[in-house]
């Protein structure tokens, strides 16, 4: 009966190992946001992944920039405010690629396209939009940074209501939006930043970062280390 004793203990252990794999899922990738449940409203720092029930969904998007003057400035003052809306286009080592602006309206063969310059921010609506066709970038841009600069001088706290949303470039439907809700007397300010994943996804963060500069050549380097 003694040699039998090992065999039957064998099976014995198997049934306490099932109950691990419990906790690990509940704690997997908390701030994790995708587009599954429609339209984000992004905080800043907080990133959106552009995948739709496991699929990358996109290949156009649109980033609108949009602002108002600030109120109690008076009209004369309200239409001197001249935010101007750039990309710039980075490589896996931050090297500055290309960048597409009021002055450069295509860039990298047509994949990035802006709208043109708007002088004043009135109106309802987007103030200009950049169009990013992301299948036609070329392999090595792997980071995107928009920004909006006040060519005309005036501090982001004399502009109200400044916001970037992501659309989709066939639909048109609104699927991210961030709001900027505080200011700082600065000239510039990286609205948020697309980082190309390894398995070719791309994902959005929403920044909100200020820096004094009145034209996207000065937002190089910050945007840069914000990537």
């Amino acid at each position: 009966a003694a040699p039998a004793a090992p065999a039957a203990g064998g099976p014995g252990p198997p049934p306490a190992a099932p109950q691990q794999p419990g906790p690990p899922p509940a704690g997997a990738q908390p701030g994790k946001i995708n587009l599954d449940k429609g339209r984000v409203n992004l905080q800043k720092n907080q990133t959106v992944s552009l995948v739709k029930g496991g699929q990358p969904v996109l290949t156009t998007v649109k980033m609108g920039l949009g602002w108002e003057p600030a109120f109690g400035g008076g009209r004369r003052r309200a239409k001197s405010i001249d935010l101007d809306a750039s990309v710039i286009a980075y490589g896996p080592q931050r090297n500055k690629i290309d960048n597409c602006f009021f002055g450069k309206l295509q860039i990298l063969n047509g994949a990035i396209q802006h709208s043109g310059d708007n002088l004043t921010g009135e109106g309802s609506g987007d103030d200009e939009v950049i169009t990013v066709h992301l299948g036609g970038l070329p392999p090595d841009v792997t980071g995107l940074v928009f920004t909006v600069n006040s060519f005309s001088g005036q501090k982001f706290t004399d502009v109200a209501k400044a916001y970037c949303r992501l659309l989709d470039g066939q639909t048109g439907e609104e699927m991210v939006r961030f709001d900027l809700t505080h200011s700082e007397p600065r000239t510039g300010v990286l609205m948020a930043k697309f980082i190309k994943q390894f398995s070719g996804e791309w994902e959005m963060t929403a920044l909100g970062e200020y820096v004094d500069s009145r034209t996207v050549k000065g937002m190089v380097k910050p945007a840069a280390a914000a990537l």
